[in-house]
């Protein structure tokens, strides 16, 4: 999308309005874009729990994303369903030694 041309066409003088409808952009687009923040409290949540499944998999070598989620609701810390413990080490790339 053409978002950020819409700014440089503000900065020119040319009308909201006639810029948005020349790109065939919604309004609301547009305004969703403007105010969208970045990260979300999910994607916060997210890259905290990256560091502690790390480190419960550098503890403990064969344990998979099963044992690691379960491993979590048993502990002190944060709980994490075996879905998103899946998810979460996939991103950083490891695997279950096993």
């Amino acid at each position: 999308m053409g978002l950020p041309l819409v700014n440089q066409f503000l900065a020119q003088g040319y009308a909201l309005v006639r810029i948005l409808s020349a790109l065939k952009i919604k309004p609301s687009t547009y305004y969703n874009w403007r105010h969208w923040q970045q990260p979300s409290r999910q994607e916060k949540r997210r890259e905290s729990l990256k560091p502690y499944i790390l480190d419960v998999w550098k503890t403990f070598k064969f344990y998979g994303y099963r044992r690691i989620a379960a491993y979590s609701q048993q502990t002190d810390g944060p709980k994490v369903s075996e879905y998103m413990t899946l998810k979460l080490m996939r991103e950083l790339g490891i695997k279950s030694r096993m």
